[in-house]
């Protein structure tokens, strides 16, 4: 008892109740609440008992009795450091969205408007503006009644402090918490705002801004993790990322996309804009035929308003149907080096049965669009050619007037739209489809630098194949035999030709969409080396080295190009001649075999063909005998005839491949002179 008395001389009153409720925590819990009723009924006003019968509910995991407490010194006590200490740490648990979590449990079970209450006041204490927004954010979501009271005010403090922070990129987590959370919850209500217009579309340039940058990220996997498709497709509607300031989940946002059109309709609503609720919904076609609608609707009642639906509206639709073209055409942009998907390059076609190369005067070139067409290896053809046809009609309405084109300007000017590499593939393909082939090597040219691999690849076809339609055959001819050398998976059984594609009758031009893959790449190469030649050898420069290099080639498609092997001979038929002596060396068709053996004889014309690997003319020097000169010569082709006979079951893909390897040089002077 003495030991007792003496511990009441070192405790208050209050510190002492609190002591004997500690001691029977563990072995007597009911005592403990018992003692703790006692202090509580006698120092009702003492913060210290009140949080002391609070802790020892949320101990025995009394929900109910736990929020009653908490609620209680909420009101009584507004000034504690330790309860708002609390507080926070049950709103903290709150925003994680723990659902095992006791303490969102006991925030749960307090009343509505003490909820509410204390989510505000708190944000209110915070002097991080970022925790702050997270707080008002959450009160806001929970409690859609403070949305008319506090949403506005939090639009604008996000926007001033991402302005003062400085932040170097939009995906920031200001920006983020704008354009993906408060703005939406904002702009729900159906209620018009009184707001200047100006304050939408600059909303609507901020939102556009942060979606596209967020989405042309590469996205960060984390280490061991799996490679599922969410991570690999640049098409998936949820991307990993990371926004310094905010949490894992709070970075993921799911169809980024979506959520911007989302926010475009809902804008659009208050502005009054006349867009149909499902318009991006609507497949590209009807897409394009509303805008162009709206666009013509616009011209006849001229506003700042009107010319601003149609320039959101559209650049909208551009950036998405770009994007998804760019991640066909160029996985890597997006997706880092873990995808598995072949780049897509987009060639001009050709028609052999035609003698002349694509050409458009500068009026066609903005009157007819050439069909893209494909080979049936290219996965969503249709798709990625219909995304990039919408890209390029959006492209082309943004600069269709001298009012859109600087509004455009003046967004492209905002976003830098300069630093977007990713676009320098679309800029490049519209330069293509569109003719203008001496801008398109010049925009390739200043990329060149930062091309590798399969890109490098894609460019040198590009390249080439404008040079081909400028007439600058020694360059194609460069770039193609550097293509060949490049490419690295040399086994003939994957060189399958799959360019098999129907051109539609009465088309003067086509462009072709293809996998950059050897498969593809390697008959391309082919056919612009032939259509390299035929130019030449119908443009009245024919040489027999020409003629020669053409045979060689078109064994690699045969019989595709029978036809244009018909017009050789006639060529060679009418000349009267053929000096070849590559000839042996890589010519193994037999019909092929077959045609020149008729032209030597009388049926044939009697053509003088000298394509012995050793020229006639040194044979007959060689002979001592001048009877029986030609019967020898004679003998002696019919025999190396016979001989290649043997070698028809030769590889051709290895064959010509050898040609263009070891006889470079020459195919390079050819096509010079």
């Amino acid at each position: 008892m003495a030991a007792c008395v003496q511990k009441d001389d070192l405790l208050s009153d209050e510190e002492w109740l609190v002591s004997r409720a500690r001691l029977c925590i563990k072995s007597d819990p009911c005592g403990a609440k018992s003692w703790m009723i006692t202090a509580r009924s006698l120092f009702p006003q003492h913060f210290t008992i009140q949080f002391e019968a609070y802790s020892l509910e949320k101990i025995g995991r009394n929900v109910k009795e736990a929020a009653k407490l908490l609620e209680e010194m909420f009101l009584t006590f507004p000034n504690e450091t330790r309860l708002w200490t609390e507080i926070q740490s049950i709103l903290e648990a709150l925003q994680s969205e723990s659902s095992n979590s006791f303490l969102t449990e006991i925030f749960a079970a307090l009343t509505t408007p003490t909820q509410c209450q204390m989510l505000i006041s708190l944000s209110n204490k915070m002097t991080d503006i970022l925790e702050q927004c997270r707080l008002l954010l959450l009160a806001m979501r929970k409690f859609t009644s403070l949305v008319n009271e506090h949403g506005l005010k939090l639009v604008g403090t996000l926007q001033k402090a991402e302005w003062d922070a400085n932040m170097k990129s939009p995906v920031n987590c200001y920006r983020k918490l704008l354009v993906c959370d408060v703005l939406p919850l904002v702009l729900q209500k159906k209620k018009k705002f009184e707001l200047p217009t100006s304050q939408f579309h600059n909303w609507l340039q901020l939102a556009v801004e942060f979606y596209v940058m967020y989405i042309t990220q590469p996205p960060i996997v984390p280490a061991n993790s799996p490679l599922t498709p969410d991570i690999l497709s640049p098409a998936k509607l949820s991307r990993r990322a990371s926004i310094s300031g905010l949490l894992d989940k709070e970075c993921q946002i799911p169809d980024p996309w979506e959520n911007l059109q989302k926010l475009v309709i809902q804008i659009g609503h208050h502005l009054g804009w006349d867009i149909d609720k499902l318009f991006f919904n609507q497949t590209r076609d009807i897409q394009c035929q509303q805008i162009l609608s709206l666009h013509h609707r616009s011209q006849q009642v001229k506003t700042s308003n009107n010319t601003k639906q149609v320039l959101f509206t559209t650049v909208v639709v551009f950036l998405e149907s770009l994007y998804s073209y760019v991640s066909s055409v160029d996985p890597d942009s997006f997706i880092g080096s873990l995808s598995s998907s072949e780049p897509l390059v987009l060639v001009e076609g050709f028609k052999f049965e035609s003698t002349e190369r694509p050409s458009l005067s500068k009026k066609l070139k903005s009157v007819i669009a050439p069909p893209i067409l494909s080979p049936p290896c290219v996965p969503k053809s249709k798709t990625v050619t219909q995304c990039f046809t919408t890209a390029f009609k959006c492209y082309e309405l943004l600069y269709s007037t001298a009012e859109l084109q600087r509004e455009f300007q003046v967004l492209c000017k905002a976003w830098k739209l300069e630093t977007w590499t990713w676009m320098s593939h679309f800029q490049t393909d519209m330069l293509l489809f569109q003719g203008a082939y001496n801008e398109a090597v010049e925009h390739l040219h200043s990329f060149s630098s930062t091309m590798k691999d399969k890109m490098k690849i894609r460019s040198n076809l590009q390249m080439a194949c404008c040079y081909h339609c400028l007439g600058n055959y020694p360059k194609v001819c460069e770039l193609v035999l550097d293509t060949i050398s490049g490419l690295q998976d040399s086994n003939p059984s994957n060189i399958t030709d799959q360019s098999q594609i129907n051109v539609p009758e009465g088309c003067s031009r086509h462009l072709v969409l293809t996998l950059c893959k050897e498969s593809q790449i390697f008959p391309y190469c082919i056919k612009l080396l032939v259509a390299s030649l035929k130019e030449k050898i119908f443009s009245g420069k024919c040489d027999d080295m020409a003629l020669g290099h053409m045979i060689i080639l078109l064994q690699y498609d045969w019989p595709k190009h029978t036809d244009l092997f018909h017009q050789v001979m006639q060529k060679i038929k009418a000349q009267g001649s053929l000096t070849y002596n590559f000839f042996f060396n890589y010519v193994i068709n037999i019909d092929i075999l077959e045609e020149l053996a008729l032209l030597k004889s009388i049926e044939g014309g009697k053509v003088s063909l000298d394509i012995l690997p050793t020229s006639t003319k040194i044979i007959a020097q060689q002979r001592t005998v001048t009877r029986g000169v030609n019967k020898g010569v004679k003998e002696d082709f019919k025999m190396t005839i016979e001989k290649q006979v043997k070698r028809c079951e030769e590889n051709v893909y290895q064959l010509v491949h050898n040609f263009l390897t070891e006889e470079k040089p020459l195919l390079i002077e050819s096509l010079t002179k």
